[in-house]
Order: C-alpha cells, then sequence, then structure tokens
C-alpha cells in the first residue's frame, strides 16, 4: 500500500523522470522486489531457532527481535511512508494548481479540483484503514513481549481473555486490511459523512 500511495505521488508530480515511474512496466518491476524482499525480510529471524537439544525451541530472544521487527516494519515504517507520501502528493496538486492562473487581475485562492480532493481523500482513507487494522498487531505483540516475564503469574481469566484479543487482532484485522480495497467506494462515501 505503501508503494501504490508512492506511485499517487509520482503521478502528480511535475517531474517528467518521476512521472515516468507511472509505466506498468516499472510496476510490475517493483512487485517482484517487493515479493522478493517480503520473503528475505524475516530470514533472520530463523537465526533464533534452536536444535542443539534435540527438540527444535526458540531462543527467548527471540520474542524482542520479533517484537522490534513488528514494530518497525508492521507499525512504524508504512505508515509514515505512507503519510509523507500523502502530503507530498497534496503538496504537488497544490503546486500544479497554483501554477494556472489568470492574467491581470489579483492572484485568487488555489482550489484542489473535486478529481483531486477525491484522491487526497482516497490516500487519507487507505491510510487510516491500514493503521486500524494493522497497529493492533504490533503493539499486540510488544504487549506479549512485556508481559512474558510474569506469564506464569497471570489468571486463567487474563489468559483466556489475552488469547481471545489475540486470536481476533492477528487473523481478523489482517484479513480485514486485504478485504477494506474491495470496498473504496463505500469508505469514501461513509468519509464523505464525516
Amino acid at each position: 500500500m505503501a508503494v501504490a500511495i508512492i506511485d499517487r505521488w509520482a503521478l502528480c508530480s511535475e517531474n517528467a523522470k518521476i512521472r515516468s515511474i507511472c509505466r506498468p512496466e516499472v510496476a510490475r518491476r517493483i512487485s517482484v522486489f517487493i515479493i522478493i524482499i517480503s520473503i528475505l525480510l524475516p530470514v533472520p529471524l530463523f537465526v533464533f531457532f534452536d536444535n542443539s537439544s534435540g527438540l527444535c525451541g526458540i531462543n527467548p530472544a527471540y520474542n524482542v527481535a520479533y517484537t522490534i521487527f513488528a514494530l518497525i516494519l508492521i507499525g512504524i515504517v508504512p505508515p509514515s511512508i505512507m503519510v509523507l507520501f500523502a502530503f507530498l502528493a497534496r503538496y504537488n496538486l497544490i503546486k500544479i494548481r497554483s501554477r494556472v492562473r489568470p492574467t491581470g487581475g489579483p492572484s485568487p485562492n488555489v482550489h484542489i479540483h473535486k478529481r483531486d480532493h477525491d484522491l487526497l481523500k482516497m490516500l487519507v482513507g487507505e491510510i487510516i484503514v491500514f493503521c486500524l487494522t494493522t497497529w493492533p498487531y504490533p503493539i499486540l505483540t510488544l504487549y506479549n513481549c512485556l508481559t512474558l516475564p510474569i506469564k506464569a503469574y497471570k489468571s486463567p481469566l487474563r489468559v483466556a481473555i489475552e488469547s481471545l484479543i489475540g486470536f481476533i487482532i492477528q487473523p481478523l484485522l489482517i484479513y480485514t486490511y486485504c478485504c477494506t480495497q474491495f470496498y473504496g467506494k463505500l469508505l469514501m462515501n461513509m468519509y464523505d459523512r464525516w
């Protein structure tokens, strides 16, 4: 999603070289690159698996490493990139509209056209949906890592509640984010009502 927002920023750019990023062959190459990076990025986490006792076990440092991995690569980097390039797209649209001015007379305020305004609403909606559906997972991972030392002291009710929350957050919200892309028009209408 972050790359899609970067693509929309490039599409709004004044610079022809930046706009050339929006070609289909470039998008295919970037998609292949993202797939390869997504496969290779978690490979260093395999260092934390231990088979020295004859049983496959996880080194206790794995929880800390995975928590850092989840916080940075799921909770911080993508939303930051998305917000940055959404602001840059807005800046580009305002800059493009400010160049078109009538000759003679006072310079009017710069207004963004409806199409451009819809693009900005779509970008903001994507960022909000992304944050609402993905941030709970890194937060849950951080919570589990921080409460791991007191796991033996948790009551059965607390363990059950945490398990239920984990069950809701892990599969449900992640799949919800993947499906929300198909409901763009519905989300835009909801955003207009707010």
